[in-house]
């Protein structure tokens, strides 16, 4: 514990440290004239702990969600060497007084009420609290305090590591691949060829991989299969072959792809000679129960037909389906 003087000065310090945190969550940035005239802005939806590995394009997001972690890891390394506290005193406390932040924040429009801005700052303070309580002796002293800074960059590494690992788990891990003729149905009829047969888009030849949708369904063709929040993403090709094509053709095909009732991504392919060249998608599926695949060929002649091959679906990883289980069990979809 600070005593005499240097306590004093330490108190002062940390009032000084607090009024620049407090001018930076309501004025700094520019968030007088930055933000829209709105009414209230709240997130109540816990998205996870934002810390990320740096990379791509997201520079700026990057540096604010670290700022807004490293920003509270003094609170945690300070406040329990001027005021004897537990852990988990001190982290109630912190947490309220963050609530309350986040609250003015919101009803003075100077920003919003987030749970994960909440969740990242009171991690930022046990961090520096676990970082003090490393260091047992001789803490006040210069020496000390050399170590204490020591002790919360180590320790704020270890976890800002480990929380951006699990985190590039969660959005970047695959499980296995399915081909999508596997799963059973859930709504209407689809038919597989049994052989999987090579032909021609554009002039390019297609050899099909996984799976061919049938060209024996009629113009206006929908189908679905059951998710139950396993998969991630689907991904496929979709075209209308050079022999469906009469030598005068016109209109257009198209294939919409539905998830849980929202329109998730659509493809439209020309009906003419050299112009249905063969396209490619991938569609994001993170925890949508039931999929849903609309398949339209608007063309005069009726031998024209579209056609998709090697559908498969990515599996959710063990890490991504218990955080989609978590999410829907608080709210969250």
């Amino acid at each position: 514990m600070f005593e005499g003087k240097k306590r004093t000065a330490v108190w002062i310090g940390l009032g000084l440290y607090t009024i620049l945190t407090l001018f930076f969550l309501f004025a700094g940035f520019n968030r007088s004239s930055a933000l829209p005239e709105t009414g209230l802005r709240y997130q109540l939806t816990f998205d996870g702990i934002p810390l990320h590995f740096p990379g791509g394009g997201y520079l700026n997001l990057w540096v604010f969600n670290l700022g807004n972690y490293l920003a509270f890891v003094p609170f945690g390394l300070v406040i329990p060497l001027l005021i004897r506290c537990r852990f988990l005193p001190f982290l109630l406390v912190f947490l309220a007084a963050i609530t309350g932040i986040e609250l003015i924040q919101m009803v003075t429009r100077l920003g919003a009420f987030d749970i994960n801005d909440i969740v990242i700052n009171t991690l930022g303070a046990a961090v520096g609290y676990g970082a003090q309580r490393l260091i047992r002796r001789d803490r006040t002293t210069p020496r000390g305090v050399l170590k204490l800074l020591s002790s919360g960059a180590i320790l704020t590494l270890i976890v800002y590591s480990a929380v951006s690992g699990i985190n590039y788990y969660l959005d970047h891990g695959r499980g296995e691949i399915r081909a999508l003729d596997q799963l059973p149905l859930e709504h209407g009829e689809v038919q597989w060829e049994q052989g999987l047969h090579s032909f021609t888009m554009a002039q390019e030849q297609i050899e099909p991989a996984v799976n061919l949708y049938s060209p024996d369904h009629p113009g206006l063709h929908e189908f679905s299969i059951r998710l139950d929040g396993q998969y991630k993403e689907l991904a496929g090709n979709f075209g209308v072959p050079d022999d469906a094509m009469p030598a005068k053709g016109s209109g257009t095909s198209s294939v919409m792809i539905s998830a849980d009732g929202e329109e998730l991504y659509s493809l439209d392919v020309n009906i003419a000679p050299g112009e249905n060249q063969p396209l490619s998608f991938q569609v994001p599926l993170e925890g949508k129960q039931e999929l849903t695949l609309t398949i339209k060929t608007d063309a005069a002649d009726p031998r024209t037909h579209a056609v998709l091959w090697d559908l498969t679906l990515v599996e959710a990883n063990a890490g991504q389906k218990l955080a989609t289980r978590l999410q829907r069990l608080l709210g969250g979809g």
